[in-house]
C-alpha cells in the first residue's frame, strides 16, 4: 500500500501545531504498544487528549495520521543530519564522517522502539515519490558537509561519493533496527558505520 494522505488542515497557530503534535505523538506511542491494524482513530483521539471530532477536523483517517507521522519523523531527522552539516569551523573529512554518522545513527537507536514501527510503517506507506525526496534531502547534507572539509579532494565527484556514503550509513543502521530482535550498542554500531563509510572513502581515494 503506497499512500500520499494529505492531512485536513495544515496547523497555522501554535495551539494547531501543539494539537497535531499530540496527535501524532499519541499516534506513535499506540504504533508501538499496539501496531497499526490494532490503532482505531478512537484511540488515537483518546491518547492525545482531543475529541473524535476534533481529530477528523485535522486528519481524514488512520492513514493521513501515519502518513503525515511518518514524514514528519524523518523530515525531523534529516534537519539534525543538515545542522550536523553545517561546518562552523575547519573539519576534515574523517571528522565530518564522524559527525554525520552520530547524526543519523544515535537519534534513531535512542529511540529504537519508535523508530522500528515507524520504519516499518514507512515501507508500507510511503510513495516512491516521497521517498526519493526525503532520500535526497538526506544526500544534499552529507554533500554539502564533505566539500566543506579541509582534505575534500577537489577530483571527486561529489553527488556520487555522498550518495553511496550516505547509503552506508541509513542502511547498516536501519537494517539493525529492522532484523534484529535486539537493539544493538549505540556507540558500537556508529563505530562500525564510521569504519564503513571512511573504508570506503579511502578505497575511493586509492582509486
Amino acid at each position: 500500500m503506497n499512500l500520499i494522505v494529505k492531512p485536513r488542515r495544515k496547523p497555522s497557530q501554535s495551539r494547531a501545531w501543539m494539537t497535531s503534535g499530540a496527535i501524532q505523538d499519541a499516534f506513535v506511542l499506540l504504533l508501538v504498544e499496539r501496531g497499526y491494524d490494532s490503532v482505531s482513530m478512537r484511540d488515537i483521539a483518546a491518547v492525545a487528549g482531543v475529541g473524535l471530532g476534533t481529530l477528523y477536523v485535522y486528519f481524514p483517517g488512520k492513514d493521513s495520521i501515519a502518513a503525515v507521522t511518518v514524514r514528519s519523523r524523518l523530515r525531523r531527522l534529516a534537519a539534525t543530519v543538515e545542522a550536523a552539516a553545517t561546518v562552523s569551523g575547519p573539519r576534515t573529512l574523517d571528522e565530518t564522517v564522524r559527525v554525520l554518522a552520530g547524526a543519523h545513527v544515535r537519534p534513531l537507536l535512542g529511540r529504537s522502539a519508535e523508530w522500528r514501527a515507524l520504519l516499518f510503517l514507512e515501507r508500507r506507506i510511503s510513495s516512491p515519490a516521497v521517498y526519493r525526496e526525503l532520500y535526497k534531502e538526506y544526500v544534499a547534507s552529507f554533500r554539502n558537509a564533505f566539500v566543506a572539509a579541509s582534505d575534500w579532494p577537489p577530483a571527486f565527484d561529489a553527488e556520487r561519493i555522498a550518495l553511496n556514503a550516505f547509503a552506508i550509513v541509513d542502511a547498516i543502521t536501519k537494517h539493525a533496527l529492522l532484523v534484529q530482535d535486539d537493539c544493538p550498542d549505540v556507540d558500537e554500531l556508529v563505530g562500525d558505520v564510521e569504519c564503513a563509510v571512511i573504508g570506503y572513502l579511502q578505497s575511493a581515494v586509492e582509486r
